[in-house]
């Protein structure tokens, strides 16, 4: 943690180390945990926010529509008609569904939907589950992140308790022991949390890739179809940036950065690099 303060220090980010005196004074409800040496270490980052993705989900749908974008929900079934090397039209329950350019970003779908067209990508499925408190007021004013677990208090009282990452294809069931453990780490860094049940567990789809790199881009041979998929973890708070390179991209401009790291064919273009890394300079 020390080494990531720093890092974030050169990025620019406000980052400063809590000791038991702040945690008294910003946030009591973990002096326990603290005195029983659970916490070794707390750094403040003060400009960490969070967004609610549902109410985030909300207002998009209904900026989209303000502005004539017709949103077709759970056409995701269907199949692809082609024409040599371009795509004329999706076919699903809606019928036909043509457009002069298409963008494949069905999230840790997307695979499914590239597959149809031959076009291989390293998304997978990431399952991560979640569980929910139902508190009368927080216990915790900001958020507490753990390796990759965190815990999320909203204003009204309710606390969010995640989150997992397990590789189980398209299935999004909770499982008992992942709640469980869950739980437990809540109630080892909040002992507040011991009498109250969970209100609510819940289980989504990531869409993760082999290098943790999204994919932004041409699809493969396909002259009007592009993939904007496998952020994991990072989605939400990478849309606007992903939004405006891709849609530089959509529209026939030069994106705004080097979207080579990001593109579908990086695996064989590092795989090509790597060997002749190790022809040139050895394998050591």
């Amino acid at each position: 943690m020390a080494g990531l303060a720093e890092q974030w220090q050169e990025e620019g980010i406000a980052i400063e180390r809590w000791g038991r005196a702040e945690l008294q004074q910003h946030e009591p409800a973990l002096l326990e945990a603290w005195d029983a040496h659970r916490l070794r270490a707390v750094y403040h980052v003060p400009e960490e926010a969070q967004v609610r993705n549902p109410r985030l989900l909300q207002a998009l749908a209904a900026s989209c529509q303000v502005r004539g974008v017709a949103l077709l929900e759970k056409a995701g079934e269907g199949r692809w008609s082609t024409r040599g090397e371009r795509v004329d039209a999706w076919q699903c329950a809606y019928g036909t569904v043509t457009a002069a350019t298409f963008c494949v970003a069905a999230g840790a779908w997307s695979y499914r939907l590239l597959e149809q067209l031959g076009v291989t990508t390293g998304i997978l499925p990431i399952r991560g589950q979640m569980v929910l408190f139902a508190l009368e007021k927080p216990l915790i004013h900001r958020i507490l992140n753990e390796g990759s677990r965190y815990l999320v208090p909203r204003q009204d009282g309710l606390l969010l308790a995640g989150s997992t990452e397990e590789e189980a294809g398209y299935c999004k069931e909770t499982t008992p022991e992942a709640v469980e453990q869950l739980a437990s780490f809540a109630r080892r860094l909040l002992p507040q949390l011991a009498g109250v049940p969970v209100a609510r567990a819940w289980a989504g789809l990531r869409p993760g890739s082999f290098d943790g790199l999204p994919y932004l881009g041409q699809a493969g041979p396909w002259e009007n179809v592009y993939v904007c998929a496998g952020h994991f973890r990072s989605g939400l708070y990478l849309a606007p940036a992903t939004a405006q390179v891709m849609a530089d991209l959509l529209l026939g401009q030069t994106p705004r950065i080097d979207l080579a790291p990001f593109s579908l064919n990086r695996a064989s273009c590092r795989l090509r690099s790597t060997r002749y890394d190790t022809a040139h300079h050895g394998s050591g």
